[in-house]
């Protein structure tokens, strides 16, 4: 069998064990904006878009990348991370050295979720992330229930809205690119999330004008938003959408 085989058969089985259901009761659709690897340009310039209009996002973080070039942009630097905390953003995980989880043993991939928690604590200064996003949305069964046993969430690149429930083992998201799905299409499909009372997560990396390969535009990020406000979304960072959903189900 190929290896190609072998891991599209190991994704497959991931998403069907290892299973930690969230009810999304009924209620007002949410939409969530994430950002991977956090480029200076998301961190800076992504903040400011999401503050402009009152919301918070999820960065998910490499420690491993601090001050480096990572497909040719410049990533975030310890200040950064300090200033999204700071500003109630919510910071996650997404290994250390930023390398794909699915080869990686038990034993190598507790190392990168202990070494990134080690770098939050210990230069950032806040607390180790609760929340988690698999690099280049590489996972399979083992990385899948070891990741499981250390985080609250743990999100995937495979898009889809969350209607009915959603497995917080396997979070499901949607690219935002520029040259990605049609705005036609992402306009829809937030306004499928708010009609369905549903959860959409959305993740991107650097906000810059032209837009670079995995990421997109200033304009697009600000329309977004825009989208996920005209259908009547809730626009809430990871966890705090988890939570939210978790006090519809608890109801008054």
């Amino acid at each position: 069998m190929s290896q190609d085989l072998l891991r599209r058969a190991d994704r497959w089985l991931a998403r069907r064990v290892a299973r930690r259901p969230l009810a999304l009761s009924q209620g007002p659709g949410v939409l969530s904006i994430s950002f991977d690897d956090a480029p200076a340009s998301a961190c800076r310039l992504g903040r400011e878009l999401l503050e402009d209009e009152g919301v918070r996002g999820t960065w998910y973080i490499a420690g491993g990348l601090t001050d480096r070039l990572e497909q040719g942009q410049l990533c975030h630097a310890v200040t950064d991370l300090q200033t999204l905390a700071a500003h109630g953003h919510e910071l996650g995980c997404h290994t250390f050295s930023h390398r794909p989880c699915r080869p990686l043993s038990a034993a190598e991939l507790l190392a990168e979720i202990r070494r990134n928690a080690e770098f939050f604590v210990q230069e950032v200064g806040v607390a180790a992330p609760r929340h988690f996003s698999f690099p280049l949305g590489d996972y399979g069964v083992l990385s899948k229930r070891l990741a499981a046993q250390h985080f609250d969430s743990l999100r995937l690149t495979r898009p889809g809205i969350h209607q009915g429930h959603a497995d917080l083992n396997g979070l499901q998201a949607q690219a935002l690119y520029g040259d990605g799905l049609p705005a036609e299409a992402l306009q829809a499909l937030i306004e499928q999330t708010a009609h369905l009372g549903g959860w959409l997560i959305l993740y991107t990396h650097a906000i810059t004008e032209p837009h670079v390969r995995w990421g997109c535009t200033p304009a697009q990020l600000r329309q977004v938003l825009k989208w996920g406000r005209q259908a009547g979304c809730s626009i809430l960072p990871v966890g705090q959408a988890i939570e939210a959903f978790r006090a519809r189900a608890t109801g008054p």
